[in-house]
């Protein structure tokens, strides 16, 4: 049986949520630091593909580069090894068959290094 007050457990349960707070921010703090400066800028690239394509596009490594649905994956993209001029011309224009997005100039550079890094050896 717990000797605690009441008061004292509920110090106790404040110190602990205050921790646990102060630890997901750290460890945000930290994955953002290594994401920012610590990366390839193709795992910088596959990050951007995640979260500006993965809704539509298979972006993963293992990707099947057939076509089974209307969104091309990142694999059967990179199949047909477009240089990275043409890649970076891509992002840069909209596209009726895609829903409008913008990316800084760093984001296209690093997408454009990570489909690159797709595509099959010469």
């Amino acid at each position: 049986m717990s000797t605690a007050t009441p008061a004292e457990r509920r110090s106790r349960r404040v110190g602990l949520i205050a921790g646990l707070v102060v630890a997901a921010l750290a460890i945000s703090i930290l994955a953002y630091n290594n994401l920012r400066g610590g990366h390839t800028e193709a795992a910088r690239g596959r990050w951007t593909a995640d979260n500006r394509c993965g809704g539509c596009h298979d972006v993963a490594e293992t990707a099947q580069p057939t076509r089974r649905s209307a969104t091309p994956s990142f694999v059967l993209l990179a199949q047909a090894r477009p240089s990275r001029e043409a890649i970076l011309a891509f992002l840069q224009r909209p596209h009726a068959s895609m829903p409008p997005f913008t990316m800084s100039a760093e984001e296209q550079e690093n997408l454009a290094t990570y489909m690159m890094s797709l595509a099959p050896p010469r």
